[in-house]
């Protein structure tokens, strides 16, 4: 399903104009609900996140954050990746939370460390990626070095992430 988003979601939203924040909440948490339906409640909790000057924004992030507290690392993971789609700073304490937890799988702070980088702009963004660029997981390592590259590329507001040198006599 397409979203406003630069992504393919595995689900679709479930419809914004029939669930508040806190149903929605309700709807992620409940382990006892099939996925996909708990995977349409993250995804309309993203968009109510988006812009992020809406009066939902602030609660749908933090109704998101509650995500990490769940079993799955899949899950876990999911969650992360729409902090990295929405790229509001009332994530970055879950966020840091997921990243600095040596206990997590790495595939979700893996996944905290590059949404952190597209807040990079954000104060102590940087200097908390910067703490696990020696970290134990080669894939956090990794994930922090795009990261601050991810920073240093939003907070000079190029026009490409990537640019790739022209060659003489190329046309």
């Amino acid at each position: 399903m397409y979203s406003d988003f630069a992504s393919v979601d595995p689900a679709p939203p479930l419809p914004e104009s029939q669930k508040t924040v806190d149903e929605l909440e309700a709807t992620l948490m409940d382990t006892k609900l099939p996925l996909f339906l708990r995977y349409r409640a993250m995804f309309a909790l993203r968009d109510l996140a988006s812009p992020p000057d809406l009066p939902t924004a602030v609660p749908a992030v933090n109704a998101l954050a509650k995500g990490f507290a769940d079993g799955s690392a899949l899950f876990r993971h999911e969650i992360a990746f729409v902090f990295g789609q929405l790229s509001h700073p009332a994530s970055i304490p879950a966020l840091t939370a997921a990243l600095s937890n040596t206990e997590e799988a790495s595939m979700v702070r893996h996944e905290a460390a590059e949404a952190l980088g597209s807040l990079g702009e954000e104060e102590g963004v940087e200097e908390t990626l910067k703490l696990f660029l020696h970290d134990k997981e080669k894939v956090v390592r990794e994930s922090c070095i795009v990261a601050l590259d991810m920073a240093d590329y939003e907070k000079a507001g190029e026009v490409e992430y990537a640019l790739i040198p022209e060659v003489a006599g190329s046309a």
